[in-house]
Parts: structure tokens; sequence; C-alpha cells
């Protein structure tokens, strides 16, 4: 797919700062930036427990026309946009690696191909094109994004002392 340069609503490009918003190319429904967003982060493992009590949510925030912006990267997040995409909810997609230009255009996953193509779905990125591995440093500045677009935000596991863990504790913009 195609990627085009993405226009952050102010409110938006506001707390994500004016020299990254400026970066910003994705795929699919921008409309869903207008909306209030919650956002979704977790370390890479979790209790199971922890992974069904999420999963738990996921019908009542899709009830609830909630867009869930994350990166979709941990196990947990991966397995919250399957349910969310499967009940026909809606996703932002962050991610900690660069797409567009003519030699890396995005390629969805089957799961997104609806999804992208009726509206439910965005997927943008704010790192160059030559940017093709996602890597701690582009993990942290793509949960930093996510946080900075989150209205709302559901931490459901934080390993101690992980750097996601140092992440949550900075001030929010």
């Amino acid at each position: 797919m195609k990627s085009a340069p993405i226009a952050l609503p102010a409110n938006c490009a506001q707390r994500v700062g004016a020299e990254l918003a400026t970066r910003i190319v994705g795929v699919g429904e921008t409309a869903l930036l207008d909306e209030p967003l919650l956002g979704l982060i977790a370390s890479r493992e979790c209790p199971g427990h922890v992974l069904l009590e999420t999963l738990d949510r996921v019908p009542e925030w899709v009830k609830a026309g909630r867009v869930i912006v994350s990166g979709f990267h941990s196990p947990l997040e991966r397995q919250v946009l399957r349910s969310l995409l499967r009940r026909k909810g809606r996703a932002v997609k962050v991610l900690a690696r660069g797409f567009g230009g003519q030699s890396a255009d995005y390629r969805p996953t089957p799961e997104e191909r609806e999804p992208l193509a009726s509206g439910r779905m965005l997927v943008f990125s704010a790192f160059a094109p030559s940017v093709t591995r996602t890597t701690r440093a582009t993990a942290l500045t793509r949960n930093r994004l996510v946080l900075a677009l989150a209205t709302e935000i559901v931490v459901p596991h934080i390993a101690a002392g992980s750097p996601l863990a140092a992440l949550l504790s900075e001030p929010r913009p």
C-alpha cells in the first residue's frame, strides 16, 4: 500500500511535537486521529491471566466505539489487535520502523487488509524509510508517540525495571 503524509490534528501535533509530527506517513483512515484514542502499552512478557483479563475488555471497547492506539508489538498487544479487528473494532497502529517510498510500501497482514480498506484502521510511522528494523530505541520512540496521542492509557502489565517502566514514569506531554 502506498503511504502518504499525515497531518495530525492540532491537539495531537502539539503533544507529539512539531519535528516528529511533520515526519509522519501512513496508510488507512486518518479521521481516526480526530477521536479520543485509548492507548494500549504492555511489556513483552506478561502473565497469562493478565492477557486473558485484557482480552475480556476488548468487547466493551468495541461496543463503546473506542479507537485503540498502540504499537501492537508485544504478544499481548498483538492478541488485542487480532481480537479488536475480528470484532470490527477500530485501531491506530504505530510502527517502530519506517515505510514509504518506492521500495518500502506498507504490506498489511491478511487480517489488516479489510480493516484498512473499510476505514477501521490507520497504520503510520514517524521513521524514515531507511529504518527497516525495530530496535529498542525506535520502540521507545514509538511508545512515546503512542502515549502522546492517547487521551487515556491502559497498561495491563509492565515488567519491573524495564525501559517501558522508565518511560511511564516520565511526565506526559
